[in-house]
C-alpha cells in the first residue's frame, strides 16, 4: 500500500520491511479513515449544524495545536513523566511559557501534577492522564501525515 495524498506519492511504502511498525499501523489507519470518509461523505450538514459541531471542538483544538503543546505531550508520553525543570531544559522553553501550558493541560485533564518524594525534598512531576495518552495517540497520525508530506504541503 502506497501512502498518497491527493494523488501525490509521499515516498512511503508500507510493504518495506525497513519501516517502523508504528508507521505501518498509522498509515493503515489513515487509509481506513480515507475509506470511511468516502463512504460517508454524502452526509451534508446544515450551516448551523456545522457551526455547532465546530464550536464544540474549537477550544480543545486551539489548545492541542498551540505552540509547545504537542512537544510537551509527546515528551511526557515518551518519558513516562517529567519534572518541571526536566521539561524546561529538554524542550528549551521559558519557565513562564511552560508553566502556562502545563496549567492549561492540567485544567483540561490531559496532564496530572503529582508531588513525588525525592531525596530530602518533595518534587513535582507531570505525567499524562489516561485521556492525555488517548489524545497523544490520536494526534500521532496527524503529525505523521505532516512528516510524510514534508514541507511541500506546509508552507509558512
Amino acid at each position: 500500500m502506497k501512502l498518497e495524498t491527493s494523488g501525490r506519492d509521499l515516498g512511503y511504502d508500507s510493504n518495506q520491511s525497513s519501516q517502523p511498525e508504528i508507521v505501518k499501523v498509522i498509515s493503515e489507519c489513515i487509509e481506513k479513515l480515507k475509506e470511511l470518509h468516502e463512504n460517508y461523505s454524502n452526509k451534508r450538514f446544515t450551516p448551523q449544524e456545522l457551526k455547532d459541531k465546530l464550536s464544540e471542538i474549537r477550544p480543545k483544538m486551539e489548545l492541542l495545536t498551540s505552540k509547545w503543546v504537542p512537544d510537551i505531550l509527546y515528551a511526557l508520553l515518551l518519558s513516562g513523566g517529567m519534572g518541571f525543570n526536566e521539561l524546561k531544559h529538554t524542550l528549551g522553553m521559558s519557565s513562564r511559557v511552560l508553566s502556562d501550558k502545563l496549567q492549561e493541560l492540567v485544567k483540561n485533564g490531559l496532564v496530572v501534577k503529582e508531588e513525588v518524594d525525592g531525596p530530602g525534598t518533595k518534587r513535582v512531576k507531570y505525567r499524562l492522564t489516561s485521556v492525555g495518552k488517548e489524545v497523544v495517540f490520536s494526534l500521532t497520525p496527524f503529525l505523521l501525515g505532516i512528516y510524510l508530506a514534508g514541507n511541500e504541503g506546509c508552507k509558512n
